[in-house]
């Protein structure tokens, strides 16, 4: 039996600077799997806050790798 997405919390937002506004939160499903909420109209970001781990990154990556991995692991490096 698959597990499906049920339940999602927040794990970090995603930062426009020099303003330092926030234009994204970043969920994590109970399946493992990331995906970003945006607030608005806006998807240039810089930053990310806090970083994502490295263990949480690669459990999101067995699920489904795709362009929301990448940009959230480029913004992980810093």
């Amino acid at each position: 039996m698959s597990v499906g997405k049920e339940e999602a919390a927040p794990v970090a937002r995603l930062i426009r600077s020099p303003e330092g506004q926030t234009v994204a939160w970043v969920y994590q499903w109970n399946t493992s799997e990331l995906s970003i909420l945006w607030l608005g109209a806006e998807r240039a970001v810089d930053q990310i806050d806090p970083p994502l781990s490295t263990d949480m990154l690669a459990a999101a990556k067995a699920v489904a790798n795709d362009a929301v991995i990448d940009l959230l692991e480029r913004l992980s490096r810093g």
